[in-house]
């Protein structure tokens, strides 16, 4: 049923990309979970990259191109509108990726970039930060990123350092201690798991760590590597040019049927190895889902940042050329055309190579092709 706050009647005024008006009239304006309708007119939220509303207006800048104007909203406009607002926000979080599998607490404050903020709200998840701007796109930062957790008044706020630049989350008034407490309780939580799995401390989330940091690092990855990725996890080390990381990852999108080590994994978590070969950074994991070996042409520390800041969602990343096209119709298409670290992946891969007879033949031609380059 739908709430009386997600539909009003209103005028609307559809334009084209040259802003000449294609559809107008008046009829009633409803709010659902994936789309905004009124008359004649569906728009996905994955398609409206731009939400304005203001002096009893509200104004959607449309991908691929256009405007879709609804006015004459009268009282219901600030209700509708916040409705509006929520709904899009809400569907544009999983479009970009930057969704949980668990219920995030919810605050409200700006984030503080270059010294401006800009009104925002923080979404903490078991996992991750998801930042969802008023003004801009939604992006995560995940738990395993933060490298420190600091309280300051330069600018005042929740500062986040990372391996990056430091996020800042401000304005949060007396919502201040609550965010910083749910951010750390989290973060420990898994650092804490973490640590008692491998007996040491140093890993985070998705991040991967050296071999020259790790105590006893094949005994370790051993310990975590399913028995039929055994074979490919020896062949991707012997053919290492430098350093290999060993890391682990709670998946926010796991596989029903989970591989499994002899020391077994916690529900939704998965171990890999990231493997510098020459150009070519390697992602192979060990056990978790039953994935692909990735082949990236990229240094190991852009691979795997990027790979921390999509969360290891493996999904976007097999899609085919075709079934990657950008189109109104693809479920993929906001992340395929505006999430940075999906873009880059995607275009620094060089091969997917599926855990079949074949594998060995197809790493062989890969590694000679990377070393004749």
């Amino acid at each position: 049923m739908i709430s009386d706050a997600r539909h009003a009647p209103a005028a609307f005024a559809l334009s084209n990309a040259d802003g000449a008006i294609v559809q107008s009239g008046e009829s009633e304006a409803v709010i659902g979970d994936d789309t905004l309708t009124v008359g004649p007119v569906t728009v996905s939220y994955l398609d409206a990259d731009v939400l304005r509303a203001a002096d009893y207006r509200i104004e959607l800048t449309l991908w691929p191109a256009g405007r879709l104007v609804l006015s004459q909203l009268g009282r219901r406009f600030d209700a509708f509108a916040q409705e509006l607002r929520a709904a899009r926000d809400q569907a544009r979080v999983a479009g970009l990726l930057a969704h949980g599998i668990t219920r995030p607490e919810v605050f409200s404050g700006a984030v503080i970039a270059d010294g401006a903020p800009r009104s925002a709200d923080f979404h903490v998840f078991d996992t991750h930060v998801t930042i969802v701007p008023a003004d801009g796109d939604p992006w995560q930062l995940p738990l395993g990123a933060i490298t420190a957790i600091e309280e300051r008044r330069d600018p005042p706020g929740v500062h986040l350092q990372t391996r990056g630049a430091p996020v800042v989350l401000g304005q949060l008034a007396r919502q201040r201690d609550a965010c910083q407490a749910a951010i750390v309780d989290r973060r420990g939580a898994q650092l804490r798991l973490l640590a008692e799995l491998t007996g040491q401390a140093g890993f985070s989330d998705g991040w991967g760590v050296g071999r020259s940091d790790v105590r006893d690092f094949d005994g370790l990855a051993g310990r975590f590597t399913a028995p039929n990725r055994t074979s490919s996890a020896g062949a991707v080390l012997n053919a290492s040019t430098g350093e290999p990381r060993l890391g682990f990852v709670q998946l926010l999108d796991p596989d029903a049927e989970q591989l499994a080590g002899s020391t077994p994994l916690p529900q939704n978590w998965a171990a890999f190895l990231l493997v510098p070969i020459g150009a070519m950074t390697v992602l192979e994991m060990l056990a978790g889902p039953a994935a692909a070996t990735y082949l990236f042409r990229g240094d190991i520390d852009g691979v795997n940042r990027d790979l921390q800041l999509m969360h290891f969602r493996r999904a976007p990343l097999a899609l085919t050329a075709e079934q990657a096209e950008v189109t109104p119709t693809n479920p993929h298409r906001l992340a395929l055309r505006r999430l940075e670290p999906l873009q880059r992946l995607r275009s620094m891969t060089v091969g997917r190579l599926i855990h079949n007879s074949g594998w060995d033949d197809a790493f062989r031609a890969r590694e000679s092709a990377v070393a004749t380059v």
